[in-house]
């Protein structure tokens, strides 16, 4: 989905084609049923996903209310009736029974490693967490975390995209910031 489909605002919102890398990453197909996107933002993510996978159910949880709303708008503007929206700050509480095949962690407030022990303990074995970093020191922190855990497949890939625009008789390149994308599956128990 193009960035310009979204209703805007002044929340930071994951780019088109770091969308698309992390989506892919995910690993969603039709075994997945439930996905979780902590700290969602504008809930760029989780309302793609609700819109390419109708059969998926998507749980965004978002600490500022002015995130919070223009997912809501968004999910209106899209007609999405299998997003549901919780203004929390993560980690919240859940039913213990509560899984999900892949969670996707946009945002982390300061609770990195806390959001990623809590998302792994909601995660169905084998299931798939991709995590996004513009901070270098965050992805470092993450994935220093999660290599003494039990998941497999880990990466980490960095990807940065620019985009041609027009400036006076000529052409540049304007720079999105550098994403960090990591991945990995949960060990089966």
């Amino acid at each position: 989905m193009k960035d310009e489909v979204f209703i805007r605002g002044k929340v930071p919102m994951t780019k088109a084609e770091v969308r698309a890398a992390s989506i892919d990453l995910l690993g969603l197909d039709e075994t997945c049923k439930k996905l979780l996107d902590v700290g969602a933002g504008t809930g760029s993510v989780g309302l793609q996903v609700a819109c390419n996978f109708p059969e998926i159910e998507v749980t965004a949880i978002e600490r500022n209310p002015v995130a919070v709303d223009l997912i809501k708008r968004n999910q209106v503007k899209f007609g999405l009736e299998n997003v549901k929206v919780i203004e929390a700050y993560a980690p919240i509480e859940l039913n213990e029974n509560e899984k999900f095949d892949a969670i996707f962690i946009g945002g982390s407030g300061g609770n990195l490693t806390e959001i990623i022990d809590w998302s792994l303990a909601h995660l169905n074995p084998s299931g798939r967490l991709v995590l996004n970093f513009i901070l270098l020191e965050n992805a470092l922190t993450a994935m220093n975390h999660l290599e003494k855990l039990s998941v497999y497949e880990l990466i980490m890939k960095q990807i940065q995209v620019s985009s041609w625009h027009k400036l006076g008789a000529g052409h540049y390149f304007e720079p999105q910031n550098p994403t960090v994308i990591i991945g990995c599956k949960k060990l089966e128990e």
